[in-house]
């Protein structure tokens, strides 16, 4: 059941770089960030009383609060912190490179989980989970492999240089450890839910977004055109359809959470990358389809192998 329900909640975000890129060509990444999180809200709300609150047999409703410890507040306030982040740099990204290049960069966080582990707690890697590394590091020099005739290690450079790639490697650095600490937060309430983690930590990012968010709505491009609330309007299907997923994905990712073991849960969440590559070739038609979809793909198997 966990391995269908984080497969629903990976096909549905692999839409979302796509909706978010097109939204973005008139509105500003902080924006349009806080714009889905928050307009999801009702929708994660009414799923989560759903899941947490009813039962369909027979159809009854009660009103629970569940109990919460501090180690489940700690988790839930660093991973929304480390959220709220890498949603920030990863939007900016999306907003400066293709998605097809930003997509598998943020899959990088297994490696970045790995690191965390060994620095924080001693858990030395085993062989797997080097394999595993040296593959990820394999995929993302596939992703800009026709550079490599000029110099061996080129295709790493000009990726790295490339705007809004390095953004979205420390997004992926920060999405590292989240994943963990969701599910501490699970496990230190009682009775344990993954959509109420879920609805609760959505709203702290909200929180932790708007600053941002009305900041930059009263800010004009370098034609001197708006890209606020105005920018949102311009794209009301687009809009429409990622609070929609935005609001309903994560009730099932964070479900597989909860009931599935953590490792391989992720590596299931691995495959939005190479979705995400997938609908880029049929709706926005970017370049280098090809080899970045194989560059996506031997990431996949280096997050495979670090996770399992």
């Amino acid at each position: 059941m966990y391995a269908l329900l984080a497969l629903t909640a990976t096909v549905l975000t692999s839409l979302l770089p796509i909706l978010n890129k097109r939204i973005l060509h008139d509105a500003r990444p902080a924006l349009v960030a806080w714009a889905i999180n928050a307009f999801s809200l009702p929708i994660l709300a009414v799923g989560t009383f759903l899941l947490t609150q009813c039962r369909l047999m027979p159809l009854s409703c009660t009103s629970q609060l569940p109990q919460l410890d501090g180690i489940f507040l700690l988790a839930l306030f660093a991973s929304v912190v480390l959220n709220w982040g890498a949603t920030l740099l990863s939007t900016y990204a999306l907003a400066k490179a293709d998605a097809s290049l930003v997509s598998p960069l943020l899959t990088f966080n297994p490696a970045f989980t790995l690191l965390f582990a060994w620095v924080a707690i001693g858990e030395t890697p085993g062989l797997r989970q080097s394999i595993g590394v040296a593959v990820l590091l394999l995929g993302a020099y596939f992703l800009d492999v026709k550079e490599a005739r000029t110099g061996l290690l080129t295709p790493l450079f000009v990726l790295l240089r490339r705007p809004g790639t390095v953004l979205a490697v420390i997004a992926s650095a920060m999405w590292g450890t989240t994943t963990v600490l969701e599910k501490l937060a699970i496990e230190h309430m009682t009775p344990p839910s993954g959509p109420f983690v879920a609805l609760t930590g959505t709203l702290l990012l909200v929180l932790f977004l708007t600053p941002n968010a009305f900041f930059s709505a009263g800010k004009t491009d370098a034609g001197g055109q708006k890209q606020g609330w105005d920018g949102l309007r311009l794209h009301p299907r687009a809009l429409l359809l990622a609070v929609g997923i935005a609001g309903i994905a994560p009730l099932f990712g964070f479900t597989a959470i909860a009931l599935g073991l953590v490792g391989y849960v992720t590596a299931l969440f691995k495959l939005s990358a190479v979705f995400t590559i997938v609908w880029v070739w049929l709706f926005l038609g970017e370049e280098n389809i090809r080899q970045r979809l194989l560059g996506a793909i031997v990431m996949l198997i280096g997050g495979v192998l670090i996770a399992l």
